[in-house]
């Protein structure tokens, strides 16, 4: 069942800190691959450097995501590595009401980094998980020419009263490609900036 699903992914989500189980194919999470493969189907032939989560009359805060990626090298931009996005809706739920209404993420969105390895997302505000099991985040997913798919953490929110003081300091610790992050509120519109890095190996 999608529900008993997806409370395993989430316990395996705050296991790690970070996001999705395992580093390769063979160790990543069955349940997880198979909402990832269906959401290929989905994906744009054609991928533009913005792009939406949410569609524009899905109920909540309005979010933007202003989101860069750079080489594993920390400092040079990454053009054209495609990416992934999906979050809870305002209710909390990934797959829709009960999530029992899809076998892929509900709202979930693709875009592709421009020359300088910018991207954005218009989106809404995700809410905690409606059983209070954790508190909200937005998960991405990338994958580069050069260096395959990979998982970059999970970003949560500054002011989640569930997170962790010891998340909050290792984020912290890494500097611009910190993982808890805040939120600059813009004319009832919450803006947010996240900085990925990528591995040097693929994770699936």
């Amino acid at each position: 069942m999608k529900i008993q699903q997806t409370a395993l992914l989430n316990i395996m989500v705050l296991f790690l800190g970070f996001g999705i189980v395992g580093e390769t194919l063979g160790q990543a999470d069955p349940m997880w691959l198979e909402d990832w493969n269906e959401a290929l189907e989905s994906r744009p032939e054609v991928l533009a450097s913005t792009g939406r989560i949410a569609p524009k009359d899905e109920p909540g805060t309005p979010l933007v995501i202003h989101g860069q990626i750079f080489e594993p090298d920390g400092s040079t931009p990454a053009a054209g590595v495609i990416v992934h996005a999906y979050h809870r809706d305002q209710a909390g739920f990934d797959f829709g009401p009960d999530d029992r209404a899809f076998t892929t993420w509900r709202l979930q969105g693709w875009v592709v980094s421009d020359s300088e390895g910018r991207f954005e997302f218009q989106t809404i505000m995700p809410a905690a998980d409606h059983l209070g099991r954790e508190g909200p985040h937005l998960h991405f997913t990338v994958e580069s020419a050069r260096f395959g798919r990979q998982w970059p953490p999970v970003v949560y929110f500054m002011n989640d009263p569930l997170l962790p003081e010891s998340q909050k300091a290792r984020s912290k610790a890494a500097g611009k490609f910190g993982w808890v992050r805040e939120t600059v509120t813009v004319d009832e519109v919450q803006h947010l900036d996240v900085k990925f890095r990528l591995k040097e190996q693929a994770d699936f």
